[in-house]
């Protein structure tokens, strides 16, 4: 379940690598635990009007390394006191459907089942349950203080509202619960470099933004043509005494980086070239197994280069020394 006020719900998890003193933080390793084909539960603390579960998503695919901006206690979208983008785990998301009724007070009512589940869970599991409410002798019981948490299907059963949720495709792998040790393991294994492993997805993504874009300088009056699969850019509009190359990102979450080659890059520098990235691209996935898009939000840089200060290397291109020493291995 996650727990936030973002207003792109349903987009993707998304949480930072490490926490405020740079170690690793629980309630963000466990992006990493999730595997396609899960039920996300989205507990939001105002869109319904109240604090509560106001809908679910379906497990996409991911984790992915990607960049955010966060705040200390988990308000999506504010700077940390350091502040700028920082190194991120996100999670795809599709199939966001609402769900109503399920405020703060309706588990309140239920936190003697809530309790005996907890109860349960702790007679045959040691460790951390990363359980998703808190309880205390002084006050109702609330969602716990985390961005992401576990759901136990005890709960789920002990919630009438909750048994029309899908079926997690991922339950018919062994029954066992993730640590946070795990989590570093399958995070190794599974994390790329902010690209969309899902190829379909990804195509889709990026059609949906070239496409706006060829539109937008369209109405402009210039003439376009999608360039993507010959050249270092995507699109390329002339009209009148004037060319320009559009490089061309996009993104189904909020997008405060965006990944470059090297080609782009030094393209970028030497030729008149705008940067467009269209975010928050909403989409979803036909029966057939197509990728349906709309939305998103577009932003454009006029006459772009991109500068030293603003590029990160994420990784290298290194060419093995001629002398080493070398051992046959039987």
């Amino acid at each position: 379940m996650e727990i936030t006020n973002r207003v792109d719900l349903g987009a993707d998890l998304h949480a930072p690598q490490v926490n405020d003193k740079g170690g690793e933080e629980w309630s963000y390793a466990l992006v990493a635990a999730v595997r396609p084909g899960d039920i996300v539960l989205h507990w939001h603390k105002w869109l319904a009007g109240y604090r509560g579960i106001v809908g679910y998503s379906v497990a996409a695919s991911g984790p992915y390394e990607d960049q955010i901006i966060w705040a200390s206690r988990g308000t999506y979208g504010r700077t940390r006191p350091s502040g700028g983008p920082e190194a991120s785990w996100r999670y795809e998301l599709t199939d966001y459907t609402r769900i109503a009724g399920l405020d703060q007070d309706r588990f309140r009512v239920l936190e003697p089942e809530l309790r005996r589940v907890k109860a349960d869970l702790e007679s045959r599991y040691s460790g951390a349950l990363y359980f998703p409410f808190a309880f205390s002798d002084k006050r109702p019981v609330r969602a716990a203080q985390g961005y992401l948490v576990k759901f136990p299907a005890a709960i789920v059963a002990a919630v009438p509202e909750l048994l029309a949720l899908p079926k997690p495709v991922a339950d018919a792998r062994p029954d066992q619960r993730s640590t946070v040790d795990e989590t570093k393991s399958a995070r190794r294994k599974r994390s790329g470099s902010g690209k969309l492993a899902d190829t379909p997805l990804r195509l889709a993504i990026e059609r949906h933004a070239v496409d706006w874009t060829m539109t937008y300088y369209a109405r402009l009056g210039y003439d376009v043509k999608d360039v993507g699969t010959t050249k270092s850019y995507d699109v390329h509009a002339t009209q009148t005494g004037e060319e320009r190359h559009i490089e061309v990102k996009g993104s189904t979450g909020l997008a405060n980086a965006v990944e470059l080659t090297a080609n782009e890059v030094n393209h970028g520098r030497t030729d008149i070239t705008d940067l467009v990235v269209v975010d928050q691209i909403q989409w979803r996935r036909l029966p057939d197994g197509k990728v349906e898009t709309h939305g998103g939000h577009a932003r454009r840089w006029a006459t772009w280069s991109p500068l030293d200060t603003h590029l990160r290397a994420t990784r290298y291109h290194y060419e093995l020394p001629p002398h080493f020493e070398e051992h046959d291995i039987e």
